[in-house]
């Protein structure tokens, strides 16, 4: 099956497929809390500070590459909603 490069959960599943089956067990020893973009064509990973560092350095590796990022040891890149953590449900409703 070819993924369809307009579905971004195809991508998504992908990228995370190659993470666990190349990079997983090394990366969250040695990089744990960087990013890591693995380019889902040719299977290379790159690691970086930030998200913008790893997509950077990536696309200067493979220019057309389609990347799916990963934040190393952590369920997801980027985590929404931090300025609602400790703030209580009342102060959302008006």
């Amino acid at each position: 099956m070819s993924t369809n490069l307009n579905d971004p959960k195809q991508i998504a599943e992908l990228g995370e497929s190659i993470y666990a089956r190349l990079y997983r067990a090394e990366y969250e020893q040695k990089h744990a809390g960087r990013y890591a973009a693995i380019d889902i064509d040719n299977e290379s990973a790159t690691i970086g500070q930030t998200a913008s560092e790893a997509l950077a350095n990536a696309k200067l590796k493979s220019p057309h590459g389609f990347f799916h990022l990963i934040r190393v040891g952590h369920p997801a890149a980027f985590e929404v909603g931090l300025a609602y953590r400790n703030v209580h449900a009342n102060r959302l409703h008006r």
